[in-house]
């Protein structure tokens, strides 16, 4: 087991997700944090904090799952942390005048804290989240 000292300082340094269309996604996540960090046709990036979201392209050959599906094993949702109710205003807001569909900012029914969820192009859950 590592040590406690060596786990608390890790941070996620990238997560990977497959999009069925990476210039949809593009367009999609430059709404929200302004334009990417690196961009080619078939991937972008951003860096959102410490951490990089990094989007590549579908194999098109491949026809079994046309969008994804939070209810299989695998990823349920990710969710950006904020630290108060003003920051998520902020992408509420931000949300709003770029028309992407959102639940508006409520209070999750576990923790009781305020969050606000969508999903992207490709049907990938994301929160915003106190």
């Amino acid at each position: 087991m590592i040590s406690k000292q060596l786990k608390d300082s890790m941070g996620i340094d990238h997560i990977v997700f497959t999009a069925i269309d990476v210039q949809e996604t593009e367009i999609f996540y430059t709404k929200i944090f302004g334009e990417p960090n690196f961009s080619k046709p078939n991937v972008v990036m951003y860096n959102v904090g410490q951490t990089g979201l990094i989007f590549i392209q579908k194999d098109k050959s491949n026809p079994l799952i046309k969008k994804f599906d939070p209810t299989v094993i695998g990823l349920e949702h990710f969710a950006f942390g904020l630290k108060n109710l003003e920051e998520l205003q902020q992408v509420e807001d931000v949300l709003t005048e770029n028309k992407i569909e959102n639940s508006g900012i409520h209070i999750d029914k576990d923790s009781g804290k305020e969050k606000i969820w969508l999903n992207d192009p490709s049907n990938i859950r994301i929160e915003f989240y106190l």
